[in-house]
């Protein structure tokens, strides 16, 4: 039983994350371009626009994904409940790896977003027909 809690208490603890650190770069981003802290790629960097829109933008998909991921993390737990310390790691191991990818998808969404509207030099590009 406490390998079960134990289990469930890591699961739940990235989609925690993302909920916390989502809704701060969407409140909160850093504000100046930095190399410490926040969504830092080399095309976020280029300038204090680019920054600015991948964090807001990162920072709704890792909220959303978030919200998404506790329900999984829990039910998943759910269905190894009273199982062997075997079934329940494997179990919970499963669930971490789901929540490690989905963690990482919204990385290459927002980049595929930032090369959308903008150029390699981080000005705005036009759109024809928009």
């Amino acid at each position: 039983m406490w390998f079960w809690v134990f289990m469930l208490v890591n699961n739940l603890i990235v989609p925690i994350v993302m909920i916390v650190f989502g809704r701060v770069f969407c409140k909160h981003p850093p504000g100046q371009i930095n190399s410490v802290y926040g969504f830092r790629t080399k095309m976020s960097r280029l300038n204090q626009q680019t920054w600015e829109f991948a964090h807001q933008y990162f920072g709704h998909l890792w909220l959303r994904a978030g919200c998404g991921l506790l329900p999984v993390a829990v039910l998943g737990m759910l269905c190894v409940y009273g199982k062997s310390e075997t079934v329940v790691g494997i179990g919970g191991a499963i669930v971490l790896t789901v929540q490690m990818v989905v963690m990482m998808l919204p990385v290459a969404q927002t980049e595929r977003e930032l090369r959308r509207r903008f150029t390699e030099t981080g000005r705005p590009a036009l759109r024809s027909g928009k």
